[in-house]
């Protein structure tokens, strides 16, 4: 009798559909939901950057793409696209209940559009003094050669033109410095009410500004993103070290095949196609996912705390072990009986206590020890740094393709 399964990657995106349903819950505090729905979009971007480019891989392959992984990649991946264009309609009516939660307290997130006069002045100079200078503008129509679209990034696709000669146009390409500059700007207060401003709309406020050299009167930007293939090949080729290949391989990560292309669905058709051919876009390569105005909707981990304290989940501090005291040697704590540690519920202390105990006591001759992924200033890690300096034989088995972690 032949077992029926589910394809992998169809019950990953039902995995993380309970984010949503999460983000959805009222029982959920306000500001969790956003996280929520932050986690939600980072995860999908992974799950393209690796799965969905696996996927496109074995559907090169062709009749064997079906053996490989039992049926064929190209019903998945029209699957996944379908089940993708749904749960963005279900994120942005959630993410509109959200915001309207927010209203409802008098917390408002408004476009450039939508500002006061005193709140257009702080914007203003906000944008000369601190974003201007970290913007590079690229006028796309003029270069000899299209910019290369990062992975990670977001780009404003701007549209320049003059309501007397609407035939007259120019496009340009602005990255958002997400990487040195907040994406969410609180207004300064002016009455009971609370104002937070996207990084993406102060640009957006500034466009005419930064283009006040052409003579255009009309000044539209529409939000675009650029998912590549990241999964890394590692050839088993002993005349090189891992190190050597996994830094070609993050080089080639850098230019990896458009998997998916997320764009605002104003975005007129024909600047859009003009950017499809430009980036040498292919529909059988890339899914084209029409959405909002904004992306990267992971960037609102970081989203202003302000509310009352309810609107987040109270901190979980961790619990001291009641057989454990705070003096003593954890040596002769467990020559007497076993202990079983459980995190996070439990404080990790006792780890980096036992392994700093270890590196000074001179009955310890050797510590082996296995690590996944460890914090850039890890505890563990100098303690076992210590422990070598005294002396002992330390071992310790790493990951070392961590994914997304290689370049650490």
């Amino acid at each position: 009798m032949k077992v029926k399964t589910k394809n992998r990657e169809i019950s990953w995106l039902s995995f993380n559909a309970r984010l949503l349903q999460e983000a959805a819950d009222p029982e959920v505090p306000l500001l969790e939901r956003l996280k929520f729905l932050a986690i939600f979009s980072s995860n999908l971007d992974e799950f393209f950057r690796v799965r969905v480019a696996t996927l496109k891989r074995v559907e090169k392959v062709g009749k064997k793409g079906k053996k490989l992984i039992g049926e064929k990649p190209g019903e998945v991946l029209a699957e996944i696209q379908r089940i993708v264009l749904a749960q963005r309609a279900d994120f942005d009516d959630i993410y509109q209940d959200i915001r309207k939660e927010l209203e409802r307290h008098k917390i408002f997130i408004v476009n450039e559009t939508r500002l006061s006069e005193s709140q257009q002045r702080f914007v203003r100079n906000y944008f000369r003094q601190e974003v201007r200078p970290n913007l590079i503008p690229l006028m796309i129509d003029q270069m000899d050669k299209f910019p290369r679209l990062k992975d990670h990034a977001i780009y404003l696709a701007v549209h320049l033109s003059a309501k007397a000669e609407p035939h007259k146009v120019k496009y340009a390409l602005i990255e958002l410095p997400t990487d040195t500059l907040d994406r969410f700007i609180v207004l300064p207060q002016s009455d009971d009410r609370k104002y937070i401003i996207m990084l993406d709309d102060v640009i957006r406020f500034g466009l005419e500004a930064m283009f006040h050299i052409f003579q255009f009167d009309e000044f539209k930007a529409y939000t675009i993103k650029l998912t590549r293939d990241a999964e890394m090949d590692i050839a088993d080729d002993f005349s090189e070290s891992l190190v050597l290949k996994v830094t070609k391989g993050l080089k080639q990560r850098k230019s990896g095949t458009p998997v998916r292309f997320v764009y605002d669905h104003q975005i007129p058709d024909d600047y859009l196609q003009y950017l499809i051919r430009n980036l040498k876009l292919d529909k059988t390569e890339t899914n084209f996912i029409p959405g909002g105005r904004y992306h990267n909707f992971k960037d609102f981990m970081k989203f202003p705390r302000i509310g009352p304290k309810h609107w987040l989940y109270p901190p979980a501090p961790p619990l001291p072990h009641k057989d454990i005291g705070s003096q003593g040697s954890l040596f002769s704590i467990i020559q007497k009986q076993d202990m079983l540690l459980h995190y996070p519920y439990q404080t990790f202390d006792y780890v980096i206590d036992f392994l700093r105990e270890a590196a000074i006591d001179p009955a310890v001759t050797s510590i082996k020890i296995t690590l996944y992924r460890v914090a850039s200033n890890s505890k563990v890690i100098n303690a076992l740094i210590n422990a070598a300096k005294n002396g002992k034989a330390v071992t310790v088995s790493m990951e070392l393709q961590a994914r997304f972690d290689e370049e650490a």
